[in-house]
């Protein structure tokens, strides 16, 4: 009879973890897994075996793979398929082949030679451990199909070749997830480096407005320093005013004071002269000449009165005007020193702005420092990313 078996790969090894796996196909797939992420199921690898119960024998298991030459395999299970066992094509014809495999294989039950400890994997199992599983086996039972089982009922088997088309499957979906993280990451960092190149250009262009603002804080400090030594002339003057003024008004008081003293001194001139013109009506025709005398200084005496009143009164016009002069020129003052404490509160505000935005312009530069290393580390990564794309394709 002859022996129907399956291929084996030369070096099952080499083959399952080498490149030339990834043959033109595979990049061409990996283009269209770039954009759709695969789903690999383990249904679309295993395949359906003949099932054999406990009282089949070797000969009826023989038949049941002379039927089907593309079988690897015979799964032996109890009434609820439930696995118990397996036999390798490979095994059974081995056996059978042999010159007197006649008569002592052909009715034995077949429960007899299965391998009744076979890798049993569940269907929802994740396929790199049904692969570590296979790998991880002895070399007696290294190409021995693995049964594939829901809750414990066959399903089908996988053979080394569906394991290996499975590896080759993941390692598409690997390489292809490897060149769309990539691609990812490549766009990613084309958006950082975009992000930081406007972050350098918004530091620079934030230099040099803090430059501008830095120069119209100085110009405004030093304006305000002309404003304040304005106002401490304006004040120096206004004092020297207010002394002046003072001195008036002292002037004017002694001026009124001298003004009294000549009213005074014409009203006794006036009253002298009274006196005079009566005591030379006593003196008739002899006093005559001094009454004429007499009168004409009561009358200058009488004018002077006046004249001291006229000037009392506008002395004192004069020094309530001169007073007001001087309050007003102390509540000048008043409001000089007031607006230069504000004026000094200015230039320190001022300072204080030229400060901070001397720090913010250094800030910023330091910014536009780092972002532009930033920059050429993005860029930089980004060429390794291309370069991997291109070694990828």
């Amino acid at each position: 009879m002859p022996m129907l078996l399956e291929v084996k790969p030369d070096q099952p090894h080499v083959v399952l973890h080498s490149e030339e796996l990834i043959t033109s196909e595979m990049k061409q797939s990996e283009v269209s897994m770039v954009a759709e992420e695969p789903v690999i199921r383990l249904q679309d690898y295993y395949r359906q075996v003949p099932v054999a119960g406990v009282h089949t024998t070797c000969g009826e298991a023989a038949m049941m793979m002379n039927q089907d030459q593309e079988h690897p395999c015979i799964v032996l299970c109890d009434e609820q398929m439930k696995p118990t066992g397996l036999l390798m094509r490979e095994t059974l014809y081995r056996m059978l082949n042999g010159r007197f495999a006649a008569d002592l294989f052909y009715r034995k039950p077949v429960i007899q030679v299965v391998n009744t400890s076979p890798v049993i994997a569940d269907i929802h199992m994740e396929a790199t451990s049904i692969i570590d599983i296979a790998l991880g086996r002895n070399e007696q039972h290294f190409y021995d199909c693995l049964l594939v089982t829901e809750q414990g009922r066959l399903l089908g088997v996988l053979t080394m070749r569906d394991v290996m088309s499975l590896s080759r499957r993941l390692q598409q979906a690997s390489a292809a997830e490897r060149v769309r993280t990539v691609s990812e990451s490549r766009q990613e960092i084309s958006r950082i480096n975009d992000a930081v190149t406007k972050l350098v250009h918004a530091a620079n262009q934030t230099v040099h407005e803090a430059r501008e603002i830095m120069a119209l804080s100085t110009q405004g400090e030093e304006s305000l320093q002309h404003v304040d030594a304005s106002y401490n002339r304006v004040h120096l003057h206004m004092e020297s005013q207010g002394q002046h003024a003072d001195h008036m008004l002292h002037s004017i008081k002694r001026g009124s004071g001298m003004a009294h003293s000549i009213r005074s001194l014409a009203d006794q001139s006036g009253l002298l002269a009274l006196n005079a013109s009566i005591e030379a009506a006593h003196a008739g025709e002899y006093g005559r000449g001094f009454q004429i005398v007499a009168g004409e200084i009561r009358a200058l005496a009488k004018q002077t009165r006046e004249v001291a009143g006229n000037m009392s009164s506008l002395l004192d016009n004069i020094g309530g005007l001169t007073l007001q002069t001087v309050e007003l020129v102390k509540a000048s003052g008043v409001e000089i020193d007031d607006s230069s404490v504000h004026v000094t509160a200015g230039g320190a505000t001022f300072r204080q702005l030229n400060r901070a935005v001397r720090d913010l312009s250094r800030i910023a530069e330091e910014i536009a420092m780092e972002g532009g290393k930033a920059g050429e580390v993005a860029e930089h990564i980004r060429t390794k990313l291309d370069e991997m794309v291109s070694d990828s394709e």
